[in-house]
């Protein structure tokens, strides 16, 4: 045999050789794969409702005036009138905190005798309180006592849970349970039946509060209207997962 043909047959046992061993895991993998594939994707979701127990009121006092320091005095008066109604009404200094202070300029035009137009710069001191209270019976009064010690603007009133997370916490515990009844009956359907809790994760959880706008209330109230009772909404809380189960 030549040296010829006694290479080529060692270059063509060396090149099947080098097949047949990088085939075999190439094998193993796709067995894997395919066995991973057995898998059921399903979606669970609950919903909860329950009754608030934390209102949170926030309102506002304005005033304005030609001076920076006018309008800051006043406003530091009526904010310590508003202060002390409420405090004689029992809620507690914990209860009221200041969220924000502002005090900015603006220009307004003004007609004189003369039918000519001037320009006057005011200025607006803006004192915003949060006002919290588990007793949510009284909203409608602290509102009324607020705006008749000084309160010109009822800003919001958001009803909400001291506590939202055992509720969020019981949401998923639904959810989770509902996502493994919807595999189990697809499982069953096509006459397979679930191992195991392949893969898990929460896709979304919420609570939002009730929030009502008061604007409308602050003007009834300025003008002597009887407040109308505050009947908050049930809050909901979601939850959804995602689950995979294999079979």
């Amino acid at each position: 045999m030549s040296k010829k043909n006694t290479f080529f047959i060692f270059f063509f046992i060396a090149v099947l050789a080098l097949i047949v061993l990088f085939s075999y895991p190439l094998n193993l993998t796709a067995y894997a794969t395919n066995e991973e594939g057995n898998i059921i994707q399903t979606y669970g979701e609950a919903e909860l409702t329950a009754p608030p127990d934390l209102a949170k009121i926030g309102l506002a006092i304005e005033t304005r005036s030609k001076s920076s320091k006018e309008a800051v005095e006043e406003n530091a008066r009526l904010a310590k009138v508003v202060l002390d109604a409420l405090l004689d009404y029992g809620l507690q200094e914990d209860n009221i905190k200041t969220s924000s202070y502002r005090l900015y300029s603006y220009r307004e035009g003004q007609k004189t005798d003369s039918e000519t137009e001037q320009e006057k710069i005011y200025y607006q001191a803006t004192n915003e309180m949060l006002i919290s209270t588990t007793q949510l019976d009284t909203v409608g009064e602290i509102i009324d006592l607020a705006v008749k010690a000084g309160a010109n603007n009822i800003n919001y009133i958001n009803f909400e849970l001291s506590n939202p997370q055992e509720l969020m916490f019981q949401a998923l515990t639904m959810a989770t349970k509902q996502a493994r009844r919807k595999a189990e009956a697809i499982a069953e359907g096509a006459g397979e039946t679930i191992q195991q809790l392949y893969s898990i994760r929460e896709e979304r959880t919420s609570y939002t509060p009730s929030r009502s706008e008061n604007t409308m209330l602050t003007r009834e109230m300025a003008a002597g209207v009887a407040t109308t009772p505050i009947s908050p909404e049930a809050i909901i809380v979601r939850a959804i997962v995602i689950a995979e189960f294999s079979f």
